[in-house]
């Protein structure tokens, strides 16, 4: 019984050093406002947890996990884009089509027609809008 207590004990360690390496190279836990969160976030560590506490006594948590994110770019033609506008033209000013969900702009998803409708100058195009700074989550 003795020896088998002794190997479990010795495993037990060795689990124990394994979780705390693991812990140590691929988390960081401390606070959002220090100087550290930053910089584990730069060296792109894996997990970045922090607790908060604000003026109105509200405990927070964050836990930040990095993940690779599929981005698309793409490039348009400008011709393709002058084709579009030139025909947003047309419909807008010759068959005075005003309705703003007209199915036209929505007809092409492969050209990003309705993005390229919205950059069109005014009157064609829609006012330029601004939003300020997003918070996009993934899941």
């Amino acid at each position: 019984k003795q020896w088998y207590q002794r190997r479990v004990r010795a495993e037990t360690v060795e689990k124990f050093i394994e979780n705390l390496t693991e812990l140590l190279s691929n988390w960081y836990i401390g606070l959002e406002t220090d100087a550290e969160w930053a910089r584990s976030i730069e060296q792109s560590k894996k997990y970045v947890f922090s607790l908060g506490f604000n003026k109105d006594g509200i405990y927070s948590s964050r836990t930040l996990t990095l993940a690779k994110v599929p981005v698309f770019t793409g490039e348009l033609n400008s011709e393709s884009v002058r084709a579009i506008w030139s025909a947003l033209s047309f419909e807008l000013l010759y068959l005075t089509n005003d309705d703003e969900e007209r199915y036209s702009i929505q007809a092409h998803p492969t050209a990003l027609r309705n993005i390229v409708t919205q950059t069109a100058a005014l009157p064609l195009g829609y006012p330029v809008f601004s939003s300020g700074a997003c918070r996009l989550l993934t899941f």
